[in-house]
C-alpha cells in the first residue's frame, strides 16, 4: 500500500494496531473464515470508532454480521461500541453470548473481565462481582481485574446501606403517615360522637319542649271546658311577690286607720269637759 501523507499513514498504523490487538487477544476461534468484504466493513468500522464515530462504526460492524453471522472479532467490536456508548444492556449481552466462543482462557478471562465493567457501570454490583470473580478464576494474576472487583465489592457494600437507609426512611415515614392516619380517625371520630352527642341533646330539647307544649295546651283546654275550676286557679294562683304586695298594702292601710282611730282618741280626750253645777 502506497501511504500518501502522514495523516493516511497515521490512520492506517492505528486500524493495524486494532486489528492487530483483535487477532493477538483472540487468535483462536471456531469459526468459519470471514468473507473479504465482512473483512472491508469491519476495517472502516475500525477507523470510525477510532474517530469516536460510533455510530458509523456499529453499522460497518453491522455490516460485515450480515455477511459472515459468526465473524467473532466483528461481534467482540460491536460489544466493546456497544460499551463506548454507554449501551451498558447491550454491551454485557454481546461479552457475554462470546463468552461460549471463546476457545483460550485468556480469551475468556477478558470477556469475563468486560462483562464485569459492563455490569459495574450499570450498576449490576452483583452480577459484577461474580464476573471478575470469573475472570480470576480463569487469570489470578489479573491486576486490573483484581482492583475492579474490590471496587465493585465496595460499590455493593455502600449499594446496600443506601437501600437500607432509604428502607429505613420508608418504613418511618410509612409510620408516621399511619399515626397520623389514626389520629385523624380518631379526630373524626371524637368529632362524630360530639356531633351525635348535641344533636341528641337538641332533640330531647325539643321533645322535651314539645311535651311541655302538649301539657300546657292541654291544661288551657281543661280550663276553658271548666271555668269555675278555671276561676278557681286564677284565685288560687298568686305570685308570690304580688302576695307579699298586697300584705304590704293591706298593713299599711291598717296602720293609717289605726293612726287615725288614735288621732281622734286624743282629740276627744283633749276636750275640756264642762261641769253642769
Amino acid at each position: 500500500m502506497i501511504i500518501q501523507n502522514k495523516s493516511s499513514f497515521l490512520r492506517y498504523y492505528l486500524v493495524a494496531l486494532l486489528n492487530l490487538f483483535l487477532v493477538l487477544t483472540f487468535p483462536i476461534f471456531a469459526q468459519t473464515l470471514p468473507s473479504q468484504n465482512a473483512k472491508k466493513q469491519l476495517r472502516e468500522g475500525n477507523e470510525n470508532y477510532l474517530k469516536n464515530d460510533f455510530k458509523a462504526a456499529e453499522e460497518k460492524y453491522i455490516m460485515a454480521l450480515n455477511q459472515s453471522s459468526d465473524y467473532f472479532t466483528a461481534r467482540y467490536n460491536l460489544a466493546n461500541n456497544y460499551y463506548k456508548q454507554k449501551r451498558y444492556k447491550e454491551a454485557s449481552e454481546s461479552y457475554e453470548s462470546l463468552i461460549p466462543q471463546a476457545t483460550t482462557n485468556d480469551m475468556k478471562a477478558k470477556l469475563w473481565h468486560n462483562l464485569g465493567n459492563s455490569q459495574l457501570q450499570a450498576e449490576q454490583y452483583e452480577k459484577s462481582i461474580v464476573s471478575y470473580k470469573n475472570a480470576l478464576r480463569i487469570n489470578p494474576s489479573d491486576a486490573q481485574t483484581r482492583y475492579n472487583l474490590a471496587y465493585a465489592q465496595q460499590k455493593l457494600k455502600k449499594q446496600q446501606n443506601q437501600n437500607q437507609q432509604n428502607k429505613d426512611q420508608q418504613n418511618k415515614d410509612q409510620q408516621n403517615k399511619d399515626q397520623q392516619n389514626k389520629d385523624q380517625q380518631n379526630k373524626d371520630q371524637q368529632n362524630k360522637d360530639q356531633q351525635n352527642k348535641d344533636q341528641q341533646n337538641k332533640d330531647q330539647q325539643n321533645k322535651d319542649q314539645q311535651n311541655k307544649d302538649q301539657q300546657d295546651k292541654a291544661q288551657q283546654n281543661k280550663d276553658q271546658q271548666n271555668p269555675a275550676n278555671q276561676n278557681q286557679g286564677k284565685g288560687s294562683k298568686m305570685d308570690p311577690k304580688e302576695a307579699e304586695k298586697l300584705l304590704k298594702a293591706m298593713a299599711e292601710k291598717e296602720k293609717n286607720t289605726k293612726e287615725k282611730v288614735d288621732k281622734q282618741l286624743i282629740r276627744v280626750s283633749s276636750k275640756k269637759v264642762e261641769k253642769d253645777w
